[in-house]
C-alpha cells in the first residue's frame, strides 16, 4: 500500500485492543473528522532501535548484533492553522487556551491519504500549544506533537489500513451501547 498526500484526519477514543483487535473496525468507523493540518501534512519521525554489536578482538566487523526492541522512537507532528472553537476544544479542552501553555490528551487517530489508504494509530499521546504570530509568513497555529503508545489491552499500535467508511450512525451506535453498558 502506498500512502501519498493527506486527504483527511479523524480522531476519537483510543482503541483498547489495537488497530487490528476485536471491535477495531467499528471503533475506526466512529472516529470524527478533525481540522486538516497546516500545509496539508503530518510528519512521521520514527527512529530505529539501537543495536548492540559484539566484536572479536582484532576484527573490524561484529560477529553478533542484537537490537534493543525497547529503544527507538515513534513521534508524529503537525500544525493546525485554520481552527475554530470546536478545534480548540478538541486539542485544549477549552475555547480559550493560553499561548505558550502546553496541553495534552490521548486519542486514536487515522490519517487518510489521497491515494486511497490510511495510517491508523490506536493510541497517541499528544501535546498541543499555540504558536506563531499574526502575520502571513507564520500565522497563529496549533502545534501538535504525539507519541505512539501501545494499546491498553495489547495489540497492534499502528498499521496501514484500508480507509474506513466513517459514519455518524456508527458513532451514535457506539455511544448508545456505551451508555447501556453503564446502565444509563
Amino acid at each position: 500500500m502506498q500512502l501519498v498526500g493527506l486527504n483527511s484526519c479523524h480522531a476519537g477514543d483510543p482503541l483498547p485492543k489495537g488497530v487490528k483487535g476485536t471491535g477495531a473496525e467499528a471503533l475506526l468507523k466512529a472516529l470524527t473528522k478533525i481540522t486538516q493540518p497546516y500545509n496539508g501534512g503530518v510528519t512521521f519521525n520514527f527512529s530505529n532501535p539501537t543495536s548492540n554489536k559484539f566484536y572479536r578482538e582484532g576484527e573490524a566487523d561484529p560477529f553478533f548484533s542484537m537490537r534493543d526492541p525497547t529503544s527507538g522512537t515513534k513521534e508524529i507532528t503537525w500544525n493546525v492553522a485554520d481552527f475554530d472553537d470546536s478545534t480548540l476544544e478538541f486539542y485544549f479542552g477549552t475555547t480559550e487556551p493560553a499561548k505558550g501553555e502546553l496541553y495534552e490528551g490521548t486519542k486514536a487517530f487515522v490519517f487518510d491519504s489521497k491515494s486511497g489508504g490510511s495510517l491508523a494509530f490506536a493510541r497517541l499521546k499528544y501535546t498541543a500549544s499555540l504558536t506563531g504570530g499574526m502575520n502571513t509568513s507564520d500565522p497563529l497555529q496549533i502545534a501538535v506533537s504525539a507519541d505512539v503508545l501501545a494499546p491498553t489491552e495489547g495489540g497492534v499500535a499502528w498499521w496501514p489500513i484500508a480507509t474506513p467508511e466513517y459514519t455518524e450512525a456508527a458513532a451514535a451506535s457506539l455511544e448508545t451501547s456505551s451508555l447501556k453498558s453503564k446502565g444509563l
